[in-house]
């Protein structure tokens, strides 16, 4: 199998090319490999019934009386899976853990206060503010290069 990286200004956004002599199984894998890595989905589960919610609408997940929530800008949902196993499924390089009963999409955040000793209060889409706990400042820092 080769892989080929064309970076090209024609390109305004990622294409993926799948390319081979006939579709077989190796064809039909790989493509389902690559579309559930680029459309990731989270199961949710709200009152009229189970939905698929993007990773990449998700603004936070966290935990309320004992349950685990994802916000979105449509509205709330409930999951079943615990917050350790959802930051196994999620792109490190998009969500990180803020506390021990929150992650949040860092592609959602309007912006930081940090004028507060020792906690960082997060601005986040939709209205949402949330504190990142003090045990997890310094890998917030570290990974907005801040």
């Amino acid at each position: 199998m080769k892989i080929k990286l064309i970076i090209d200004k024609k390109y305004t956004e990622p294409e993926i090319h799948i390319c081979n002599e006939e579709k077989n199984n190796e064809t039909e894998r790989l493509a389902g490999i690559v579309s559930q890595a680029v459309n990731a989905t989270i199961t949710a589960y709200t009152e009229n019934g189970v939905e698929l919610l993007l990773c990449e609408e998700v603004i936070r997940i966290y935990t309320e009386n004992q349950k685990i929530y994802a916000a979105t800008a449509s509205g709330t949902y409930r999951l079943h899976q615990r917050l350790f196993e959802l930051e196994e499924i999620l792109d490190g390089r998009r969500f990180v853990r803020i506390s021990n009963s929150e992650i949040v999409n860092l592609r959602k955040i309007k912006r930081l206060d940090t004028s507060m000793s020792g906690t960082i209060l997060m601005y986040l889409q939709n209205d949402i503010t949330t504190f990142v706990s003090r045990r997890y400042v310094s890998k917030i820092k570290k990974v907005l290069g801040i």
